[in-house]
């Protein structure tokens, strides 16, 4: 997602991008604090939502353990429900974008865009 607050940033704003699927179908999920990689072992008996900030379908109703065991299992649901959410993640991060610009506000944005990913 760095890459597009970037690009955004430098004044694109159209984008053809496979990368919310393909990350999802591999277990690289998107979340606020940072990118989760579903099938790491920390995540065996974590109960907890993909990520407790997101409203998306997914974070809704699923835990983090029972995607890793969809995603271990090579369960389509798994890649759906990962899909579903990384999808979710980048619309809502090119509507505080589209926001950001409209409020004349983008370096804030861009500033605690990184400050929550710590980067």
């Amino acid at each position: 997602p760095q890459d597009i607050v970037e690009a955004v940033q430098r004044g694109i704003d159209m984008f053809d991008c496979v990368m919310p699927t393909r990350n999802a179908r591999n277990g690289h999920l998107f979340t606020h604090e940072g990118i989760v990689r579903i099938k790491n072992a920390v995540h065996a008996n974590d109960t907890s939502p993909l990520d407790p900030h997101c409203d998306c379908y997914t974070c809704q109703n699923y835990s983090r353990s029972y995607l890793r065991h969809l995603h271990r299992c090579n369960e389509i649901l798994g890649a759906r429900l990962m899909t579903i959410h990384n999808l979710y993640y980048y619309q809502t991060l090119m509507r505080g974008l589209r926001q950001a610009i409209e409020n004349h506000r983008l370096s804030e944005f861009v500033t605690e865009f990184y400050r929550m990913k710590s980067v």
